[in-house]
């Protein structure tokens, strides 16, 4: 263990280094606090064992400018004081343990003692401060991978937006909301027109681009609250809270329009596709539960591809039979 001591006592300070010194340790002095740094700057130290009474820099003066320039090494303060007020200041500035100066210098004996305490303590701290580090970022990292988890599970890995299991959820979960509150609750079923076509003549990478494009236009499109998802190849499925029959038509309209007015693009190429969308809400009658309610849209969405495609069709109280 390599001990440095700080005391302007320079007697005090021989003696200190001589009974630590029988023990085997390696000991510097300093006979002031600008001493002590000057050395801390250059050496490193196991233990500093500081007199809490000195010229121009104090102890506590000590503790403060050791902690200023990141040097965390125990400090044992010794005092001729003893008073109660003089410890509690000293370990609130920092130090490890403090010993009373005695006038047989019987203290010296007990400073073997307080050192290796000290090391100790400073060893378990920092091995506490390591686990605490190792504890922080593992804990970071499984919150990190959790919510991973949980988006890859919520998500379609093609398109990145919802898959068809959260869409079911969020209808059984928007569909108990729109009871217990008496509001309005729609669905858009829409499916790219032709799209084997794409397929054949561009090969199956460049479908899966489109699709990924077209998902995050109609993403970018449709408020927050609203949920798109994928419901399988290239259909895909909007749920829509707080939306009336009347107002989910004209949101698919404009979602029509958007799809035709864009062009994809492929190489040199500016493709161009339409899509079909079916709409109903839970006005109509019919729509007794969340699964009535995807079979009317999926209903609407059939009328429209029989109607020509590039439309939109829905299903009401007043055209069920169509």
């Amino acid at each position: 263990m390599k001990v440095l001591i700080v005391d302007d006592d320079e007697s005090h300070a021989e003696l200190t280094q001589e009974r630590l010194q029988k023990e085997g340790l390696t000991v510097d002095c300093a006979l002031s606090a600008e001493e002590c740094l000057e050395k801390v700057s250059t050496s490193t130290y196991d233990v500093i064992i500081s007199d809490y009474s000195m010229p121009r820099i104090s102890g506590l003066d000590l503790l403060d400018e050791l902690a200023n320039r990141g040097i965390d090494t125990p400090v044992i303060m010794i005092t001729g004081f003893g008073d109660e007020k003089t410890v509690v200041q000293a370990m609130k500035k920092g130090a490890y343990d403090y010993v009373v100066k005695e006038p047989d210098l019987g203290h010296l004996d007990l400073l073997p003692f307080i050192l290796k305490d000290a090391r100790s303590k400073y060893r378990l701290q920092k091995e506490n401060q390591k686990l605490l580090a190792e504890l922080v970022t593992k804990s970071r990292q499984l919150e990190e991978l959790n919510i991973k988890l949980t988006e890859l599970s919520i998500t379609d890995e093609l398109t990145r937006i919802y898959n068809y299991r959260f869409f079911q959820l969020m209808l059984e979960k928007e569909w108990d909301r729109a009871e217990r509150y008496e509001r309005a609750l729609s669905c858009i079923l829409f499916d790219i027109d032709n799209f084997k076509r794409i397929n054949d003549l561009y090969g199956h990478p460049v479908g899966d681009k489109i699709l990924r494009e077209l998902a995050d236009l109609i993403r970018r499109s449709i408020r927050r609250s609203d949920y798109l998802a994928r419901y399988g190849g290239e259909e895909f499925v909007i749920l829509i809270p707080d939306s009336n029959l009347h107002n989910s038509i004209k949101i698919a309209e404009k979602l029509r329009k958007l799809i035709e007015e864009h062009a994809f693009r492929h190489a040199d190429e500016l493709l161009r596709l339409t899509i079909s969308l079916g709409v109903t809400s839970n006005e109509v009658p019919q729509a007794k539960s969340p699964s009535a309610l995807v079979e009317l849209v999926d209903k609407a969405l059939y009328n429209a591809k029989r109607d020509g495609k590039n439309c939109v069709r829905f299903i009401s109280s007043n055209n069920l039979s169509d």
